[in-house]
């Protein structure tokens, strides 16, 4: 028995707040280490651990964030496999995973975000994409990703009325904008030109 009267593996109400706390903490670390087969026995025992933040708390982190971050991207599936929201938030900074594997060029673990459904357009505390972030950052593997997935984004700003391209530090990180432009424009000419035909060919016929 201990001093407290309880059994030596029954611990006290202190004890296991404790222990529940070091339990949550263990999926966001092992989520950050890449420690697959830890994160997959912690979720198997306790699912929703899926969606903490390791503390206890409301930061709004997950696991996911912390495996999008680190590039891990088995524990990243593995996660979404599981339940893992694919937008969550952080409540300080509204930062998404898909933020995070960005600003740290994780280019798979963006490519499996954008298929399981990640928001490319999601705008953090500062009004920042993930694009933003990848183009500030100089990761050119994943701007051509996101730019690919949701053209429409290079057009947003952020709080201080900066577009993605506006953000990269470097010619060679500006590329890919204007690749992306260059093909729009060829597009678009060729849709022009496909719609002139056809209302030649409709005039043409009214015509005859």
């Amino acid at each position: 028995m201990g001093g407290g009267g309880h059994s030596d593996d029954e611990g006290t109400p202190y004890d296991q707040r404790l222990e529940e706390m070091e339990f949550m903490r263990g999926a966001c670390a092992a989520a950050q280490r890449g420690d697959l087969e830890k994160l997959r026995a912690l979720l198997s025992r306790r699912p929703e651990l899926a969606h903490a933040d390791g503390a206890g708390g409301n930061s709004g982190y997950t696991p996911l964030h912390y495996a999008a971050r680190e590039g891990h991207a088995e524990c990243v599936s593995l996660l979404l496999s599981r339940g893992a929201a694919v937008d969550a938030a952080t409540s300080a900074g509204a930062a998404t995973p898909l933020h995070r594997a960005a600003y740290t060029n994780r280019a798979d673990v963006v490519r499996i975000l954008l298929a399981a459904g990640a928001d490319p357009a999601a705008a953090d505390a500062d009004a920042e994409t993930p694009l933003h972030k990848a183009s500030a950052r100089g990761a050119v593997a994943c701007v051509e990703i996101l730019l690919r997935a949701a053209p429409h984004v290079a057009r947003l700003v952020d709080r201080r009325g900066a577009r993605p391209e506006d953000r990269a530090p470097t010619e060679d990180a500006r590329a890919p904008f204007r690749a992306a432009a260059a093909a729009a424009a060829k597009a678009n000419a060729g849709e022009a030109g496909r719609r002139l035909r056809g209302d030649g060919t409709a005039r043409l016929a009214r015509a005859e």
